[in-house]
């Protein structure tokens, strides 16, 4: 009930079961990351700061080369230390820092930094004399037709560009804070910025996963800076006066106005406010009070004692660990993105049952084969590929659940379709018509995926395998079939699968109505997205078959591939192994033959 692994030309071996990848004719995984200006393009990153360590992870993540220039002496080890902190919550995945690291480079002579790169991004403090010196230094040394872009929240590109003999080539790119989560970038050219820059500019950072605004006309401070300063302004002011605590204050926007405003913005909400008659209704009837709020805005004073005191009561609100509050941040709205995307996916005519589009998913860093153990008291993370109808799989899946019991092991769940892996494929008609009864399955667990997210995975496999495989399950008479009578049982068997995952939805507290996943093709690209997130080494290393292991972030494994399940000090046992083999650079193959000829599921 699987595909074999890799071999070498020449020598195939059919490994135990019934679906075979026919050799030669294999699945390669999908390139990793984004390439927007090429392979391994570089990107020259001036400054290390807060704002340039968000764009280098970002960069990084997205299967670009970073040069760092920087003036402090430790710059290597603030990068390092800082991708430490961002790498939980990159776009594309946990990553490990000592493979990001092998795509950066240090040189702390401007010139030298820029020379060959095909973008600049700089984020140097915003000062119009330095930021005027440093652009007149990139553009001599900077290839004629690199992106020169600028990270500055206030300055325009035409004040920077003043001493270049091309100003019209800086192009602000203001991220906000950090820039490896937050999606928006304020794209703001010059009076001599042609529009095809413009588009250049736009283009690159769409590749990198942001979400780019241009501004059409240069306005200090930009936009998104202008509306968090007025909102802060009013802050200030109700916190000075009494009004609400700043804890209280928070409490207010982030249960409220920041919940809406990450659905929809201020003239979306209000136009939905008005009803009917919209926009033009609610105004209609706010403006001559709104009106007065805006002639007569609170100003509130920012004097020395005054910084002190908020500054003193925000220390004693969200606490001092910097680290600590960034990383939960980033995650919580990482969380928030990945609903939305998940949401925004969804076809009209679905919505109802909760059932979700499939979307493209961005794709981790490729690691390297041999990655280093995870933190002290950080258990094993174990990304676990199977097909819920291969026994084989279930087998493998029940002995790293048994092995997660006992020692420090996390699991993650993905489906692999072995109907995607063998389709196009030329095959017997009997085969064939048995493969097409494969798709249903993993469609709803694509489905469930989409719309619930990645914790439903692991509970929907085990209700669905424990229906197909247990003992008295739906296979259970394919097990004791003649092998002449195989064929025509299994497909019998298959034919009787949607009962049982009804079963397991219901088990899972699921709705009912993603059952429908089943016979909609649309799922596919779903599955085609969850094939590509196996990591590949890089080494030409093809995955076909299931059950597929990666452990911390390494290469994936095809099997290991058992024939019972092992259970309590047997099972750690095997685990360790597994671990040591698996994570070993020299390590290509291992087989052997087994006299049993049917897998004991239970």
């Amino acid at each position: 009930m699987m595909s074999s692994a890799v071999q070498p030309p020449g020598d195939v071996v059919q490994p135990p079961g019934d679906i075979v990848q026919p050799p030669g004719d294999v699945v390669q995984p999908s390139e990793n990351a984004v390439r927007p200006c090429g392979e391994r393009t570089v990107v020259a990153v001036i400054g290390a700061g807060t704002i340039g360590l968000g764009w280098i992870a970002l960069f990084l993540d997205r299967g670009l080369r970073v040069r760092v220039n920087s003036r402090r002496p430790d710059a290597e080890r603030v990068v390092r230390e800082g991708l430490a902190v961002f790498a939980p919550t990159l776009p594309g995945g946990a990553a490990d820092v000592g493979v990001l690291m092998e795509h950066v480079e240090f040189e702390p002579d401007m010139a030298r930094a820029v020379r060959g790169a095909a973008v600049v991004q700089e984020n140097a403090p915003d000062d119009l004399a330095l930021k005027q010196e440093l652009f007149r230094t990139v553009e001599q040394a900077a290839p004629a037709e690199a992106l020169l872009l600028s990270s500055t929240s206030k300055l325009l590109p035409d004040d920077m560009g003043a001493l270049m003999a091309e100003p019209g080539r800086v192009v602000v790119g203001h991220p906000f804070n950090p820039p490896h989560v937050v999606p928006l970038v304020e794209v703001v050219g010059g009076r001599h910025t042609p529009a095809a820059l413009i588009d250049e500019v736009t283009a690159f950072y769409r590749a990198v996963g942001k979400v780019p605004v241009v501004v059409r006309k240069p306005v200090p401070r930009f936009v998104a800076n202008r509306l968090q300063s007025a909102l802060l302004r009013e802050s200030v002011h109700l916190v000075q006066e009494g009004v609400v605590t700043m804890a209280e204050l928070d409490a207010v926007v982030t249960q409220s106005i920041g919940l809406r405003w990450a659905t929809v913005g201020p003239f979306e909400a209000f136009h939905l406010g008005g009803g009917e008659g919209g926009l033009r209704r609610w105004l209609g009837g706010v403006a001559p009070g709104l009106e007065r709020a805006w002639r007569a805005p609170a100003v509130p004073a920012l004097t020395p004692d005054a910084v002190e005191a908020l500054g003193a009561e925000a220390d004693r609100t969200f606490g001092t660990d910097y680290a600590a509050l960034s990383r939960a941040r980033d995650e919580k709205q990482n969380a928030v993105l990945d609903a939305l995307a998940r949401i925004d996916a969804r076809p009209e005519s679905l919505r109802e049952d909760e059932t979700m589009e499939p979307q493209p998913q961005p794709q981790p860093q490729p690691p390297s084969r041999q990655t280093p153990p995870p933190q002290q008291g950080e258990p094993h993370v174990v990304d676990f590929w199977f097909d819920p109808l291969c026994p084989f799989a279930w087998i493998t899946s029940r002995w790293i659940t048994e092995v997660a019991g006992k020692a420090p092991v996390t699991v993650r769940w993905h489906a692999m379709s072995l109907a995607l892996l063998n389709s196009g494929k030329d095959m017997p008609e009997a085969r064939r018509t048995m493969l097409d009864l494969y798709w249903g399955p993993v469609r709803v667990l694509a489905a469930a995926r989409a719309a619930h997210g990645d914790a439903v995975t692991g509970p929907l496999y085990t209700a669905m395998g424990s229906r197909f495989h247990a003992p008295g399950g739906i296979f259970e008479p394919v097990r004791t079939a003649p092998a002449e009578e195989f064929r025509a049982a299994m497909i019998e068997g298959l034919g009787r699968t949607r009962p049982g995952i009804e079963a397991a939805l219901a088990e899972t507290g699921l709705p009912a109505g993603l059952i429908d996943a089943m016979d909609d093709d649309r799922w596919d690209d779903e599955l085609r997205a969850s094939h590509a997130r196996v990591p590949s080494d890089g080494l030409g290393q093809e995955l076909i078959g299931v059950p597929t292991i990666s452990v911390d972030g390494g290469a994936g494994q095809f099997g290991p591939v058992l024939t019972e399940i092992p259970r309590g000090e047997r099972a750690v046992r095997l685990w360790e192994a597994f671990r040591t083999l698996a994570g070993d650079p020299a390590f290509f193959e291992l087989k052997q033959s087994t006299g049993r000829t049917e897998p004991l599921t239970h």
